[in-house]
């Protein structure tokens, strides 16, 4: 027989508690739904704890502002490029000036002498000078200024025959300055005209005036150059370069290491090879040193050379050594050194240096 008894049902006890449940529910929901339990208090904004608080939140979102601001580093205003100048504010025009000032070979010395070549504002000059950091020997000169007289009541004397200490006597000339205008002089062969002097790095165009109120330039030359002895580039030692102006003693020696990686110079444009020297600074040397001797160098046989001996030249590099070789494989030998323009990436504007160490036999 089936029984049909339920599953579900509930006892007494059971019955009353759902019931109570129920009730207390609806009991809850009718209170939530006709008592205001919002807060007519009015809250204070005005107290010393939040008036601090909020200070502090202001000096942190300062800070934050001040941070994302493009921070400018001290520099010198001499070497401002255009990516720079437009960054600082600068128009186009302003730049041009200062790169064309440059480009005569005159540099900046002053807040004052930037806006004067430039022609920036008055505002812009303002945020910029703060910023702007001069060599030192500026710096020195500046302070020893006080301590000078600008008088002189003497007899002139010629300037290409001025002592260090002798100019040193000039007020805003100091020891490294005095010793700029004496490497100068010599690497030029002597002062010609006051256009010569202005092209001393650091030169004031009143330090200058002072010079010739003490000195002048005495030039017995007709032809206007004052001979110098002409002395052998591949035989000048670091020192000897020195004495040219705009070459100090890194540059000397980068150039003495140069000529012996390369064996020696054979031709004069070699010399822009050397890393940091411009041509400026070349035409000088040229006033004192010339090629009078050309080294002789040893070729090496292409057809004979291992892969090593040929790496190890100069103006040859991996990738070159590797399509000298494989062209040789080739061909199995290279009857003629011109045959070397004939290898695909051959840096023809080269072949005259290369062939200075390869041969074809």
């Amino acid at each position: 027989m089936k029984n049909n008894k339920p599953h579900f049902k509930l006892t007494r006890a059971q019955r009353n508690g759902v019931l109570s449940l129920s009730i207390i529910i609806i009991t809850l929901q009718l209170i939530f739904y006709f008592v205001d339990f919002s807060s007519h208090e009015i809250e204070k904004l005005d107290t010393p704890e939040i008036l601090a608080f909020q200070s502090k939140i202001d000096s942190l979102k300062k800070i934050e502002l001040e941070n994302r601001k493009p921070k400018i580093y001290p520099f010198n205003p001499s070497f401002i490029t255009d990516y720079k100048g437009s960054k600082l504010g600068m128009t186009i025009q302003e730049i041009d000036k200062l790169l064309a000032f440059r480009k005569k070979g005159d540099y900046i010395n002053s807040a004052t002498q930037f806006q004067k070549v430039t022609g920036i504002s008055d505002s812009l000059l303002k945020v910029l000078k703060p910023h702007f950091k001069f060599p030192d020997w500026i710096t020195k000169n500046k302070k020893s200024n006080t301590f000078k007289t600008d008088t002189y009541k003497g007899i002139k004397t010629d300037l290409n025959s001025a002592t260090i200490k002798e100019l040193k006597q000039i007020n805003g000339i100091g020891d490294k300055l005095s010793a700029r205008i004496i490497k100068f002089r010599t690497s030029i062969g002597g002062f010609q005209n006051q256009e010569q002097v202005k092209k001393v790095y650091g030169l004031k165009p009143e330090v200058i005036e002072k010079i010739f109120n003490r000195f002048y330039i005495k030039n017995n030359n007709p032809t206007g150059f004052i001979k110098t002895e002409i002395k052998d580039l591949n035989k000048a030692t670091a020192i000897e370069l020195k004495s040219i102006n705009g070459i100090g003693e890194k540059l000397s020696e980068r150039i003495v290491k140069f000529r012996t990686k390369i064996g020696g110079f054979q031709f004069e444009d070699q010399l822009n090879e050397v890393y940091g020297l411009k041509p400026e600074v070349i035409e000088r040397l040229f006033n004192q040193f010339k090629l009078l001797s050309k080294p002789s160098i040893t070729k090496v046989n292409v057809n004979e050379a291992t892969f090593k001996e040929v790496l190890h030249l100069p103006y040859i590099d991996y990738e070159l050594t590797k399509k000298i070789f494989e062209y040789r494989d080739e061909f199995a030998e290279i009857q003629d050194i011109e045959e070397l323009k004939k290898i695909e990436g051959f840096p023809l504007d080269k072949f005259d240096r290369i062939i200075l160490y390869l041969k074809a036999e």
